[in-house]
């Protein structure tokens, strides 16, 4: 019989590495086209850290994406980076790269306040333009505020920041603030166990993330897909015993034939096996984060595995307490929970 259940789950996760310095460090140059070059250390591997960096300058000085350049992950031409790790990036080096910004925008509201004579802290940018808040007739554009900084001014409107999130390690008795802020997410699963097979089917799935505010939401959305996605193969699939062969000797008990030898064997889960998937994110501003961001990164993948196994307790009464949640652990708590009300 095919028995339906609903598991949820939640978690909350550190934005930086716990009881650590965490610095991150940024270069930013605008040139007299306008355009910005920013260096980091950062290291991009898929999750969008490299876009979420132009899009927050882009941002900061009101131009075009396209016209903002970042060069990362080379230590041998790029400022430090702690690494690409702990969710950190958006948020430490998002700090960072801002507070490089700043420092440009200084010397070109210096330089705009000489061509508009008028004060530089009279001075916003909007639109690509530094405008005078108190008179409307007096505006530059960026581009030529560069230019003027650069060759009038002879002042390169450039800027090195850094940022070091706080936190205060553990002492002896485990009391501190590891880390500077956190980040929360939760899924909701609907399930359908065979309780003659002990097959289990995930048929929908939500997954929501508390990313502060979200810099691309395109991103997060997508990092909430793949998690959820990678969740459920450790939910029901994914089981690595590369030494587990029966040529070197008996099995252990209850490992059956099908488990995998090798990577070519590693059952991850395609598109082909991704039910229904609701992906969402809560916006909240985070105080130390730039423009109020948080991340949306590892822990989108945390929650799906929990909510699937209180599905499956919800469906069927019995608990798995050992990932995956293959057809044979589900059976066999199935049956020996039927054995012990059956006594």
């Amino acid at each position: 019989m095919i028995r339906k259940g609903r598991g949820i789950a939640g978690c909350l996760y550190s934005l930086t590495v716990p009881n650590a310095p965490n610095p991150c460090t940024a270069n930013v140059l605008m040139r007299e086209d306008g355009s910005v070059n920013i260096q980091m250390g950062i290291v991009d591997i898929g999750q969008g850290a490299q876009t979420a960096m132009c899009m927050m300058a882009a941002e900061f000085f009101t131009i075009p994406v396209e016209k903002v350049r970042i060069y990362t992950a080379d230590t041998h031409a790029t400022p430090y980076d702690f690494g690409t790790l702990s969710s950190r990036l958006t948020f430490v080096g998002g700090r960072a790269l801002l507070n490089a910004c700043q420092q440009v925008m200084d010397v070109l509201k210096s330089a705009a306040a000489m061509q508009l004579h008028t004060l530089p802290e009279r001075l916003y940018c909007e639109g690509g333009f530094l405008k005078d808040k108190y008179d409307p007739a007096k505006m530059l554009p960026i581009q030529a505020a560069a230019a003027i900084s650069q060759f009038v001014c002879r002042k390169m409107p450039m800027g090195q920041g850094e940022y070091y999130p706080f936190n205060v390690p553990a002492d002896e008795n485990g009391c501190g603030e590891p880390s500077v802020s956190y980040y929360y997410h939760a899924s909701v699963a609907d399930v359908e166990v065979d309780d003659e097979t002990g097959v289990v089917t995930v048929k929908e799935i939500w997954s929501a993330v508390d990313c502060g505010k979200a810099i691309n939401p395109s991103a997060v959305v997508g990092q909430c897909d793949g998690g959820t996605l990678q969740g459920i193969g450790w939910a029901l699939g994914e089981d690595m015993y590369p030494y587990c062969t029966h040529n070197d000797g008996p099995a252990p008990e209850f490992d059956p034939d099908f488990r995998p030898r090798n990577l070519s064997d590693y059952p991850l889960p395609t598109t082909m096996d991704a039910p229904e998937i609701h992906s969402m994110f809560v916006e909240s501003h985070d105080g130390e984060g730039p423009y109020g961001a948080k991340a949306a990164g590892e822990i989108c993948a945390n929650t799906a595995a929990p909510a699937i196994v209180n599905a499956i307790h919800d469906a069927v009464g019995v608990w798995i307490t050992e990932l995956p949640a293959t057809p044979d652990k589900v059976l066999r708590a199935i049956r020996e929970k039927q054995e012990k009300e059956g006594a």
